[in-house]
């Protein structure tokens, strides 16, 4: 029992919050303005998704704390987790995987899945018990309705998906997703591997509207990492995002400085 409260501890850590350092709210603050330039006004709630190559990029905490700063701008938004093979965004809200959640839903053994204002303006579904059978309830029609149905509720709706390189799951409804985002942990992901991938998920109609590069180290790379990234014409680096508490590097305290200094 104790080291499960540790792990909820460190997870919900994760989450922006007023003790977030400044140049990580920045970094999301950035992401989400960049998002905002790829919706057209023929677009009716948007759905974004992401997804990486690997397990560990880091993708559900972006992806989480992407729909959360949607909903501090006073959105209505849905997250959904819709890796149904391991799940993790139950855990940044402090819930238990085994409630009902999207495969449930799908499958029809439960209806009322959806939590209310986990923070404000935000709801969420969780996964759900890991189901035999993901890709099928995926590409459900039941799935198509129920997005049907949401798209007149939300402004903004956000999907969580296994990593592409491991399962196809992130494309099963690529037709309805507006735009993909794909995560990549710097040091971590091979950037061939990742183009390689996101290549091919543009063959079969995937529309990626950005990279992310996450865990990236400020010192040292002089960019050349994101350069490679440039024809997806989006990324957003942040450093040290996913350890699982904020330590405040000298950069983010310069920047916070010059934040002050430009208020005053």
């Amino acid at each position: 029992m104790k080291k499960k409260k540790k792990l909820l501890a460190l997870t919900s850590a994760k989450l922006l919050d007023k003790t977030t350092p400044f140049a990580v709210r920045e970094a999301f603050n950035q992401l989400r303005t960049n998002l905002l330039y790829t919706v057209t006004e023929t677009d009716t709630c948007p759905i974004f998704a992401i997804t990486s190559v690997t397990e560990a990029s880091g993708k559900s905490t972006v992806i989480s704390n992407l729909a959360l700063s949607f909903a501090q701008m006073g959105k209505k938004v849905l997250l959904v987790d819709g890796d149904m093979r391991c799940p993790m965004i139950y855990r940044f809200f402090d819930m238990n995987q085994k409630q009902a959640g999207l495969s449930e839903l799908i499958s029809g053994i439960s209806s009322d899945v959806i939590h209310k204002d986990v923070r404000p303006g935000l709801d969420l579904i969780t996964s759900g018990r890991i189901p035999p059978n993901p890709s099928e309830l995926l590409t459900s029609q039941r799935l198509k309705d129920l997005l049907a149905d949401w798209k007149t509720q939300y402004d903004f709706i956000f999907f969580d998906f296994p990593p592409i390189g491991v399962v196809a799951d992130a494309l099963t409804i690529c037709q309805s997703v507006n735009g993909y985002l794909f995560d990549v942990r710097s040091g971590y992901n091979r950037a061939k591997d990742v183009l390689a991938i996101m290549d091919d998920m543009e063959q079969v109609g995937a529309k990626i509207v950005g990279v992310v590069l996450n865990d990236y180290n400020i010192k040292g790379s002089g960019g050349h990492y994101a350069s490679r990234y440039s024809k997806y014409g989006m990324h957003s680096k942040y450093s040290r995002y996913n350890m699982p508490q904020y330590e405040q590097s000298s950069w983010e305290q310069s920047a916070e400085a010059t934040k002050k200094n430009a208020d005053q």
